[in-house]
């Protein structure tokens, strides 16, 4: 028998804050925090998620993973999220995971339970590493970050390459997509990056700050579109005044959004998507209108400043 399935916990990837773990190959990671100063921090990560969860996970595009239980060893506090389905529209797992304190307790630091999210399919891995890693690296990335505001034509190759997190842009995206024909284009990965954000900042009233949309696996031979890490993410009070705090998100997360440019025909979809979810939702269009005057006046500004600069 292998040390995983003996039991023993396996490290999947870390951070400065956290390092994620599963247990016996199985279907929840496990998020451990790196110093117990931040044990607040990542309690309050475990209930913005399962709010998230929640409220936007059922209709989604992009999988949200669900928070099952958070563990304090030094308190021996344990709790866990009220009982519900583990599916939503794009998961198909079936059955909730029964997470217990016995379980929890193979962690010496505060931790939480979650859904896990699962590495790209091998044939993906392989066909990207061929693409763009060095010969030495076959097995490729185990998930791919959708950098659909970053352009990387002609960028000489980078020499460092993340074997955890690899960037893909718009043609690195479709080229994949190509390859793969049963994925969907992207431009519908920026209508339902649209629509995500829409229901992050109307439904969890949340800022989405530093959030990540990821393409990954399905634990199989198929893909999943995820949306994870939400330790940064922070409650917004849904008044006009706030917007700049959802601006400011928008532009301290990494590029996953197209940039705001009404030339850009990714953002115009990302646009439309949002808006159109906001209607739905019956959302002051005083508050969306603000929000995209606030995204795109700031874009407009930093390409002045660049061209000046350039």
């Amino acid at each position: 028998m292998s040390t995983e399935e003996a039991g023993a916990p396996v490290r999947l990837g870390a951070g400065s804050f956290a390092t994620v773990y599963v247990i016996s190959g199985g279907l929840i990671a496990f998020k451990e925090v790196s110093y117990t100063d931040n044990t607040e921090k990542l309690r309050q990560e475990y209930e913005v998620l399962d709010r998230i969860y929640r409220q936007c996970n059922a209709d989604s595009f992009f999988a949200v993973p669900r928070a099952f239980g958070f563990y304090n060893p030094h308190t021996d506090d344990f709790s866990t999220t009220a009982p519900g389905p583990l599916s939503g529209k794009w998961v198909r797992t079936a059955g909730t995971p029964f997470v217990t304190q016995d379980v929890m307790a193979y962690f010496q630091q505060p931790t939480y339970a979650m859904d896990r999210v699962h590495a790209l399919p091998i044939h993906a891995r392989r066909y990207l590493s061929k693409c763009y890693f060095p010969p030495q690296l076959s097995d490729g990335p185990a998930l791919c970050r959708l950098y659909l505001g970053r352009d990387y034509t002609g960028a000489a190759p980078s020499r460092f390459i993340n074997t955890l997190n690899f960037p893909l842009d718009e043609a690195r995206y479709t080229q994949l997509a190509t390859r793969f024909q049963f994925l969907p284009s992207a431009a519908d990965i920026a209508r339902a990056m649209g629509s995500m954000l829409s229901s992050l900042h109307h439904r969890a009233f949340v800022d989405a700050r530093d959030v990540e949309f990821v393409l990954g696996g399905d634990g199989g031979a198929g893909f999943t579109f995820f949306l994870i890490d939400f330790n940064q993410v922070r409650t917004w009070d849904k008044r006009p005044e706030s917007v700049d705090q959802l601006a400011s998100a928008f532009f301290a997360n990494d590029p996953y959004y197209p940039r705001p440019r009404t030339s850009d025909a990714l953002y115009n979809g990302f646009k439309a998507a949002y808006l159109s979810s906001c209607n739905d939702e019956g959302v002051s269009e005083v508050l969306s209108t603000a929000f995209f005057d606030s995204i795109e006046s700031t874009q407009a500004q930093r390409d002045i400043r660049r061209t000046q600069e350039g």
